[in-house]
């Protein structure tokens, strides 16, 4: 795995997601596992987060989506919204070294989102779903809304999901993230780029088609 530090210990090289962890350089972290620190541990992590990947692709391949969260950097009693560029070009290291599994990203960082939308255009087994965490704000949704739109094809994003606690809060945030899509759709179709009809279909798409499809889910004609 990456692990977003800024810098590496100066005692040590740096290891760099972009190229694999191999069996000489794992045995030598694990013979100074007594005095382990970061470089150590960076090194565990992605020899670990290798071979893990390598094995649930050839076991299950495409048959399941690995969903991840990205760009809540932890503090010491919360999270920021922090993300290194490095981390996005490692994560689109790690998604195109193994085709055939799908990964779908929650993301938590306004700025990067054209970024994360460039490597869904380009790495055909990555989508994005939703507004996590610190994107959940109404001014945030719709900017990330329109970029994607604008972006991706409807089946390479989900249009709402969530972590809630709890039920009520679940419904509330469905209830913002629709306000927020509304709005959305409704500019665009006044500066006539969509119709009323694409408007309706794109909201058909994001919220329902295209989480059955990506997520494998039974359709309501399936499950009724």
């Amino acid at each position: 795995m990456f692990t977003g530090r800024e810098g590496p210990s100066k005692a040590a090289r740096p290891v760099d997601i972009l190229s694999t962890v191999g069996e000489a350089e794992m045995q030598s972290a694990l013979a100074r596992r007594e005095s382990a620190g970061p470089q150590e541990r960076d090194v565990y992590a992605s020899y670990v987060n290798e071979v893990f990947l390598t094995a649930l692709e050839e076991k299950v391949g495409d048959s399941l989506v690995l969903q991840f969260s990205f760009g809540a950097e932890p503090l010491p009693f919360e999270t920021a919204s922090r993300l290194c560029h490095k981390s996005i070009s490692q994560v689109a290291a790690i998604i195109s070294r193994h085709p055939r599994l799908r990964f779908q990203c929650f993301l938590s960082s306004r700025h990067a989102n054209q970024s994360m939308c460039t490597l869904a255009r380009e790495l055909p087994n990555l989508s994005l779903a939703g507004y996590w965490w610190h994107n959940f704000f109404p001014g945030t949704i719709r900017q990330v809304i329109e970029e994607r739109l604008d972006m991706l094809p409807l089946n390479k994003q989900i249009g709402f999901f969530s972590d809630a606690y709890c039920v009520e809060w679940a419904y509330a945030k469905a209830v913002i993230m629709r306000q927020q899509l509304a709005a959305v759709l409704a500019e665009k179709i006044a500066s006539g780029q969509y119709t009323i009809e694409d408007a309706t279909r794109i909201a058909f798409e994001i919220l329902y088609a295209t989480p059955i499809n990506l997520l494998r889910l039974p359709s309501a004609t399936e499950t009724f």
